[in-house]
């Protein structure tokens, strides 16, 4: 798996063929596999400058502290799922928003946090993308795990 983390962090870089849907999508699902593989040198080279992260901890995490995390293991999942269920193009900014299953490694910091046995866990997310000089870049995350309690 090492051997693909240089060729999909130059895939990642390379600028898209075009503004619309389907790069958008691509570069969604870039940062995705990244995030699954916890590829913190393919995620960097997508992360805009001002990348923040309102986490599933409840805290507004920057560039530099969401990457350290992921090189220091405090971000990784077991498991990682997602299903895109919208994805809105306007302008020079993408949306792409849905559902994730992830089942959080034991040594993250959900994973800590969990006393569950790291079962897996439904989150709701919201992807930001900004396009500047020819490519997408990764300017924005929320994400929070569903609740379970009953809607009234």
């Amino acid at each position: 798996m090492r051997l693909w983390a240089p060729l999909m962090a130059l895939l990642v870089a390379a600028p898209a063929a075009a503004q619309d849907e389907t790069s958008l999508r691509q570069a969604d699902a870039a940062q995705h596999e990244a995030a699954r593989t916890r590829n913190a040198d393919a995620l960097a080279a997508m992360m805009h400058p001002g990348f923040e992260v309102n986490s599933p901890e409840g805290e507004m995490w920057s560039r530099a502290k969401t990457l350290e995390l992921w090189r220091n293991r405090g971000i990784g999942h077991e498991s990682f799922d997602r299903t895109v269920e919208s994805v809105i193009l306007d302008g020079s900014v993408g949306v792409v928003a849905g559902r994730e299953v992830v089942r959080p490694s034991v040594d993250s910091i959900a994973g800590k946090r969990r006393a569950d046995g790291a079962q897996p866990v439904e989150r709701r997310f919201t992807n930001v993308w900004l396009w500047k000089d020819g490519r997408w870049w990764f300017l924005a995350r929320h994400a929070n795990e569903k609740s379970k309690r009953p809607v009234p």
